[in-house]
Protein backbone atom coordinates (compact mmCIF):
# COMPACT_ATOMS: atom_id res chain seq x y z
CA UNK A 1 0.00 0.00 0.00
CA UNK A 2 1.16 3.42 -0.57
CA UNK A 3 2.22 5.64 1.93
CA UNK A 4 -1.02 8.22 1.04
CA UNK A 5 -3.15 4.96 1.39
CA UNK A 6 -1.40 3.61 4.70
CA UNK A 7 -2.09 7.53 6.29
CA UNK A 8 -6.00 7.26 5.23
CA UNK A 9 -6.10 3.51 6.19
CA UNK A 10 -4.22 4.12 9.42
CA UNK A 11 -6.48 7.84 10.05
CA UNK A 12 -10.18 6.23 9.22
CA UNK A 13 -9.49 3.59 11.94
CA UNK A 14 -8.26 5.70 14.90
CA UNK A 15 -11.42 8.59 13.46
CA UNK A 16 -13.18 5.27 15.00
CA UNK A 17 -11.61 4.75 17.88
CA UNK A 18 -11.66 8.25 19.01
CA UNK A 19 -14.63 8.87 17.86
CA UNK A 20 -16.15 6.56 20.01
CA UNK A 21 -14.33 7.20 23.03
CA UNK A 22 -15.22 10.62 23.65
CA UNK A 23 -18.56 9.71 23.04
CA UNK A 24 -17.47 7.75 25.78
CA UNK A 25 -17.28 10.71 28.26
CA UNK A 26 -20.04 12.55 26.08
CA UNK A 27 -22.22 9.49 28.09
CA UNK A 28 -21.02 9.79 31.39
CA UNK A 29 -20.45 13.54 31.59
CA UNK A 30 -23.79 14.21 30.58
CA UNK A 31 -25.22 12.41 33.18
CA UNK A 32 -23.04 14.40 35.48
CA UNK A 33 -19.81 11.69 36.55
CA UNK A 34 -16.39 12.85 35.23
CA UNK A 35 -15.14 9.99 33.56
CA UNK A 36 -11.35 10.75 33.28
CA UNK A 37 -11.01 6.64 33.33
CA UNK A 38 -11.58 6.29 29.46
CA UNK A 39 -8.39 5.32 29.13
CA UNK A 40 -8.52 2.87 31.48
CA UNK A 41 -11.03 1.50 30.00
CA UNK A 42 -9.75 1.51 26.59
CA UNK A 43 -7.25 -0.64 28.26
CA UNK A 44 -9.44 -3.45 29.48
CA UNK A 45 -10.92 -3.64 26.33
CA UNK A 46 -8.37 -4.07 24.52
CA UNK A 47 -6.82 -6.30 26.58
CA UNK A 48 -9.81 -8.69 26.47
CA UNK A 49 -10.28 -7.98 22.36
CA UNK A 50 -6.55 -9.58 22.52
CA UNK A 51 -7.56 -12.39 24.34
CA UNK A 52 -10.19 -13.04 22.47
CA UNK A 53 -8.33 -13.15 19.64
CA UNK A 54 -5.60 -15.72 20.48
CA UNK A 55 -9.08 -17.86 21.00
CA UNK A 56 -11.24 -17.43 17.81
CA UNK A 57 -9.13 -15.91 15.20
CA UNK A 58 -8.26 -19.30 13.67
CA UNK A 59 -12.01 -19.82 13.75
CA UNK A 60 -12.37 -16.74 11.56
CA UNK A 61 -11.81 -13.13 10.63
CA UNK A 62 -15.56 -12.12 11.50
CA UNK A 63 -15.37 -13.37 14.26
CA UNK A 64 -13.88 -10.26 15.10
CA UNK A 65 -17.41 -8.77 15.69
CA UNK A 66 -18.28 -11.53 18.76
CA UNK A 67 -14.91 -10.15 20.15
CA UNK A 68 -15.75 -6.36 20.27
CA UNK A 69 -19.01 -7.41 21.81
CA UNK A 70 -17.64 -9.31 24.26
CA UNK A 71 -14.83 -6.64 24.70
CA UNK A 72 -17.32 -3.69 24.87
CA UNK A 73 -19.18 -5.33 27.55
CA UNK A 74 -16.19 -6.29 30.20
CA UNK A 75 -15.15 -2.76 29.73
CA UNK A 76 -18.48 -1.88 31.03
CA UNK A 77 -18.67 -4.59 33.73
CA UNK A 78 -15.04 -2.80 34.65
CA UNK A 79 -16.90 0.53 34.77
CA UNK A 80 -19.01 -0.07 37.53
CA UNK A 81 -15.99 0.69 39.80
CA UNK A 82 -15.53 4.02 38.86
CA UNK A 83 -19.44 4.37 39.15
CA UNK A 84 -19.98 2.84 42.74
CA UNK A 85 -16.86 4.89 43.54
CA UNK A 86 -18.66 7.95 42.03
CA UNK A 87 -22.09 7.37 42.38
CA UNK A 88 -22.90 5.73 45.77
CA UNK A 89 -19.73 6.51 47.52
CA UNK A 90 -19.56 10.01 45.95
CA UNK A 91 -16.07 9.77 45.88
CA UNK A 92 -13.89 12.55 44.16
CA UNK A 93 -14.29 11.80 40.57
CA UNK A 94 -11.01 12.68 38.85
CA UNK A 95 -9.21 10.64 42.17
CA UNK A 96 -11.49 7.12 41.20
CA UNK A 97 -10.68 7.72 37.28
CA UNK A 98 -7.44 7.85 38.06
CA UNK A 99 -7.50 4.52 40.39
CA UNK A 100 -8.54 3.28 37.05
CA UNK A 101 -6.47 3.81 35.15
CA UNK A 102 -3.39 2.89 36.93
CA UNK A 103 -4.89 -0.47 37.75
CA UNK A 104 -5.75 -0.98 34.26
CA UNK A 105 -2.72 0.05 32.82
CA UNK A 106 -1.63 -2.72 35.69
CA UNK A 107 -3.49 -5.27 34.30
CA UNK A 108 -2.03 -4.63 30.91
CA UNK A 109 1.29 -4.65 31.60
CA UNK A 110 0.87 -7.60 33.82
CA UNK A 111 -0.59 -9.90 31.02
CA UNK A 112 2.22 -8.52 28.49
CA UNK A 113 5.06 -9.70 30.98
CA UNK A 114 3.57 -13.45 30.32
CA UNK A 115 6.47 -15.14 28.13
CA UNK A 116 3.71 -18.08 27.11
CA UNK A 117 0.98 -15.40 26.19
CA UNK A 118 3.10 -12.70 24.89
CA UNK A 119 5.85 -13.22 23.45
CA UNK A 120 7.91 -10.36 22.98
CA UNK A 121 5.72 -8.17 25.00
CA UNK A 122 2.73 -8.38 22.90
CA UNK A 123 -0.79 -9.96 22.02
CA UNK A 124 -1.40 -10.25 18.84
CA UNK A 125 -5.25 -10.39 18.32
CA UNK A 126 -4.88 -12.40 15.15
CA UNK A 127 -7.76 -10.60 13.53
CA UNK A 128 -7.14 -8.19 10.22
CA UNK A 129 -9.58 -4.98 9.46
CA UNK A 130 -12.49 -5.79 7.59
CA UNK A 131 -12.74 -3.14 5.00
CA UNK A 132 -14.82 -1.99 2.40
CA UNK A 133 -12.92 -0.58 0.00
CA UNK A 134 -9.49 -2.17 -1.61
CA UNK A 135 -7.26 0.76 0.90
CA UNK A 136 -9.38 0.02 4.02
CA UNK A 137 -10.46 3.49 4.07
CA UNK A 138 -14.05 2.79 4.79
CA UNK A 139 -13.96 -0.30 7.50
CA UNK A 140 -16.55 -1.65 9.42
CA UNK A 141 -14.93 0.05 12.39
CA UNK A 142 -15.87 3.64 10.40
CA UNK A 143 -19.25 2.40 10.08
CA UNK A 144 -19.90 1.03 13.68
CA UNK A 145 -18.97 4.69 14.94
CA UNK A 146 -20.85 6.77 12.63
CA UNK A 147 -24.54 4.71 13.60
CA UNK A 148 -23.74 4.77 17.59
CA UNK A 149 -22.77 9.06 16.22
CA UNK A 150 -26.06 9.37 14.52
CA UNK A 151 -27.92 7.39 17.06
CA UNK A 152 -26.37 9.51 20.08
CA UNK A 153 -27.62 12.91 18.38
CA UNK A 154 -30.96 11.61 17.98
CA UNK A 155 -30.75 10.02 21.50
CA UNK A 156 -29.90 13.44 23.59
CA UNK A 157 -32.11 15.55 21.22
CA UNK A 158 -35.37 13.67 20.93
CA UNK A 159 -35.94 11.08 23.20
CA UNK A 160 -37.25 11.66 26.75
CA UNK A 161 -34.50 9.06 28.45
CA UNK A 162 -31.81 11.15 26.52
CA UNK A 163 -33.29 14.16 27.99
CA UNK A 164 -33.16 12.34 31.62
CA UNK A 165 -29.49 11.67 31.08
CA UNK A 166 -29.35 15.51 30.17
CA UNK A 167 -31.14 17.29 33.35
CA UNK A 168 -29.23 13.89 35.62
CA UNK A 169 -26.26 16.43 34.75
CA UNK A 170 -27.88 20.19 34.51
CA UNK A 171 -30.32 19.86 37.39
CA UNK A 172 -30.41 16.40 39.12
CA UNK A 173 -32.58 17.07 42.52
CA UNK A 174 -35.17 18.38 39.72
CA UNK A 175 -35.41 15.36 38.07
CA UNK A 176 -35.33 13.23 41.63
CA UNK A 177 -38.42 15.41 42.56
CA UNK A 178 -39.66 14.22 39.55
CA UNK A 179 -39.55 10.54 40.78
CA UNK A 180 -36.51 9.90 38.63
CA UNK A 181 -33.45 7.62 40.00
CA UNK A 182 -30.44 10.22 39.14
CA UNK A 183 -28.54 7.50 40.82
CA UNK A 184 -29.94 4.61 38.58
CA UNK A 185 -29.32 7.33 35.71
CA UNK A 186 -25.52 7.78 36.61
CA UNK A 187 -25.03 4.28 36.98
CA UNK A 188 -26.37 3.88 33.35
CA UNK A 189 -24.65 6.23 32.24
CA UNK A 190 -21.40 5.50 33.25
CA UNK A 191 -21.77 1.72 32.06
CA UNK A 192 -22.47 2.68 28.59
CA UNK A 193 -19.16 4.73 28.39
CA UNK A 194 -17.16 1.83 30.08
CA UNK A 195 -19.34 -0.02 27.14
CA UNK A 196 -17.93 2.20 24.31
CA UNK A 197 -14.82 3.00 25.52
CA UNK A 198 -14.07 -0.42 25.89
CA UNK A 199 -14.84 -0.99 22.25
CA UNK A 200 -12.83 1.93 21.30
CA UNK A 201 -9.96 0.23 22.74
CA UNK A 202 -10.50 -3.05 21.15
CA UNK A 203 -10.08 -1.32 17.54
CA UNK A 204 -7.19 1.01 18.64
CA UNK A 205 -5.10 -2.66 18.36
CA UNK A 206 -5.77 -2.61 14.63
CA UNK A 207 -4.28 0.36 14.33
CA UNK A 208 -0.88 -0.93 16.03
CA UNK A 209 -1.17 -3.50 13.86
CA UNK A 210 -3.09 -5.93 15.42
CA UNK A 211 -1.38 -5.93 18.61
CA UNK A 212 -1.57 -4.96 22.50
CA UNK A 213 1.02 -3.78 23.99
CA UNK A 214 -0.11 -3.21 27.31
CA UNK A 215 -1.82 0.02 27.06
CA UNK A 216 -3.42 2.51 24.59
CA UNK A 217 -0.83 5.29 23.73
CA UNK A 218 -2.73 7.73 25.82
CA UNK A 219 -5.68 7.86 23.59
CA UNK A 220 -8.28 7.90 25.85
CA UNK A 221 -7.14 11.38 27.21
CA UNK A 222 -6.73 12.62 23.52
CA UNK A 223 -10.80 11.27 23.72
CA UNK A 224 -11.38 13.88 26.55
CA UNK A 225 -9.72 16.95 24.81
CA UNK A 226 -12.12 16.38 21.80
CA UNK A 227 -14.95 16.06 24.28
CA UNK A 228 -13.99 19.21 25.83
CA UNK A 229 -13.27 21.14 21.91
CA UNK A 230 -16.34 19.51 20.56
CA UNK A 231 -18.49 21.38 23.96
CA UNK A 232 -20.40 18.27 24.72
CA UNK A 233 -21.78 18.40 21.13
CA UNK A 234 -21.37 15.10 18.98
CA UNK A 235 -21.65 17.38 15.75
CA UNK A 236 -18.52 18.91 17.24
CA UNK A 237 -17.24 16.38 18.37
CA UNK A 238 -16.82 14.38 15.33
CA UNK A 239 -15.39 17.38 13.66
CA UNK A 240 -12.52 17.04 16.42
CA UNK A 241 -11.85 13.64 16.02
CA UNK A 242 -11.35 14.03 12.13
CA UNK A 243 -8.86 16.60 13.59
CA UNK A 244 -7.06 14.73 16.23
CA UNK A 245 -7.06 11.38 14.07
CA UNK A 246 -5.76 13.00 11.03
CA UNK A 247 -2.35 14.22 13.18
CA UNK A 248 -1.82 11.36 14.70
CA UNK A 249 -1.70 9.06 11.82
CA UNK A 250 0.36 11.83 9.89
CA UNK A 251 2.68 12.00 13.00
CA UNK A 252 3.06 8.22 12.65
CA UNK A 253 3.69 7.79 9.03
CA UNK A 254 5.17 11.02 7.95
CA UNK A 255 8.22 9.05 8.15
CA UNK A 256 7.13 6.74 4.80
CA UNK A 257 6.89 10.22 2.95
CA UNK A 258 10.48 11.96 4.05
CA UNK A 259 12.75 8.41 3.86
CA UNK A 260 13.82 9.03 7.59
CA UNK A 261 13.93 5.68 9.29
CA UNK A 262 11.52 4.93 11.61
CA UNK A 263 13.42 4.83 14.41
CA UNK A 264 14.71 8.16 13.65
CA UNK A 265 14.61 10.64 16.82
CA UNK A 266 13.08 13.41 15.20
CA UNK A 267 9.91 10.53 13.53
CA UNK A 268 9.60 10.00 17.27
CA UNK A 269 9.51 13.77 18.08
CA UNK A 270 6.14 14.46 15.97
CA UNK A 271 4.54 11.60 18.46
CA UNK A 272 4.10 14.67 20.67
CA UNK A 273 2.02 16.95 18.55
CA UNK A 274 -1.01 15.37 18.97
CA UNK A 275 -0.59 15.45 22.80
CA UNK A 276 0.81 18.76 22.59
CA UNK A 277 -2.97 20.21 20.58
CA UNK A 278 -4.82 17.93 23.11
CA UNK A 279 -3.48 20.63 25.80
CA UNK A 280 -3.49 23.63 24.04
CA UNK A 281 -6.51 22.97 23.33
CA UNK A 282 -8.02 22.23 26.68
CA UNK A 283 -6.21 25.20 27.97
CA UNK A 284 -7.58 27.07 25.26
CA UNK A 285 -11.42 26.17 25.59
CA UNK A 286 -11.72 25.69 29.39
CA UNK A 287 -12.80 29.63 29.36
CA UNK A 288 -15.32 28.85 27.14
CA UNK A 289 -16.32 25.15 27.88
CA UNK A 290 -20.11 24.84 28.68
CA UNK A 291 -19.76 22.23 30.95
CA UNK A 292 -23.14 20.29 32.01
CA UNK A 293 -23.87 22.55 35.55
CA UNK A 294 -23.92 19.38 38.10
CA UNK A 295 -21.12 17.71 36.44
CA UNK A 296 -18.17 15.89 38.77
CA UNK A 297 -20.86 17.05 41.43
CA UNK A 298 -21.80 13.99 43.83
CA UNK A 299 -26.04 14.07 43.73
CA UNK A 300 -27.05 14.94 47.68
CA UNK A 301 -30.79 13.56 47.58
CA UNK A 302 -31.04 16.24 50.74
CA UNK A 303 -30.79 19.28 48.73
CA UNK A 304 -33.91 18.73 46.83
Amino acid sequence: MSAAGQLFANGSILFAVLLIASMAGLYSERAGVVNIAIDGMMIIGALVYALLGKAFAQQGNAMQLVALVISSMIAGLFAILHAFASVTLRAQQVISGTAINLLATGLGLFFVTIPSLAPGNMIQTGFTTIGIDKYQIVTIFVIIAVVIALFTFFFFRFTKRGTRYVAAGENPNAIDAAGISVIKTRYVAVIISGCLAGLAGAMFTHFVSGQFRGDVQGQGYIALAIMIFGQWRIQYITLGSMLFSFLIALANSLWRFTGWNIADPSNQLLKIIPFALALVTMVAFSKYSKMPKSDGIPFNKSLR
